[in-house]
This record gives C-alpha cells, sequence and structure tokens, in this order.
C-alpha cells in the first residue's frame, strides 16, 4: 500500500475509491492532567516520558493501521491526501485520526478514455 500525503503520485494513473480514516481514542494517563500527574505516576513506576512517547507511537500506528484496513476493503494501491490530526478530548485521553482518500491504479488508456 503506497501512502503520500499529496494529492498525487508521480508515474501513475488512479480513481478514487473514497474516503477512509482510522480513529483510536488513547488513554493518555491513569488520572491528573496528561502533562503532568499522568507522566509524573508513569515516572515513578519506572516508565517516564519514554513511555509515554511509545504508548502514543503504538496507538498511532493503530489508528494507521484501521486507515489503512478500509482502504483495502475498497480494493486500493493507495492512499493519497493523507492527513493526521490529534486532540485532547479529555484530560486524560486524546483520539488519534488518520484520514485520506483511496485510490486504484488505472492504465494510462483507461485514464485517457476518461476511465
Amino acid at each position: 500500500m503506497i501512502l503520500v500525503n499529496t494529492d498525487h503520485i508521480t508515474g501513475r494513473n488512479f480513481k478514487m475509491l473514497g474516503y477512509v480514516q482510522g480513529y483510536i481514542l488513547h488513554q493518555t494517563s491513569t488520572g491528573g492532567t496528561a502533562g503532568t500527574h499522568g507522566v509524573t505516576s508513569l515516572k515513578a513506576m519506572g516508565g517516564g516520558e519514554d513511555l509515554v512517547t511509545q504508548m502514543v507511537d503504538q496507538a498511532r500506528e493503530e489508528a494507521r493501521e484501521r486507515m489503512i484496513g478500509e482502504a483495502v476493503e475498497l480494493g486500493a494501491d493507495a492512499i493519497v491526501s493523507i492527513q493526521y490530526h490529534s486532540s485532547m478530548v479529555t484530560p486524560t485521553a486524546c483520539e488519534l485520526v488518520y484520514s485520506g482518500t483511496a485510490v486504484k491504479f488505472i492504465s494510462r488508456s483507461a485514464a485517457n478514455s476518461g476511465l
């Protein structure tokens, strides 16, 4: 699966299959605010900010894989115009969203004939 944040792939023609997204709500800590008490609690357990980074990286990867899964279900060869967004939805949870347009490669002759 080719993933790009542009609206084109050099040397490829494609037809759009539809919008795809991968979404995950990730618990960032066990209490308090995500930036203070949660990290402090993790440091006390021996993890610290490196553990928080690893947890968020895993959640981001899961969101990306969910987006790819939707594209695979549509029969896509690639996803173009990929965007990534994250935001805090509570003091201890953030949402991570990948989105883009699933596309199927077509031949140059099909592209020129308007298919």
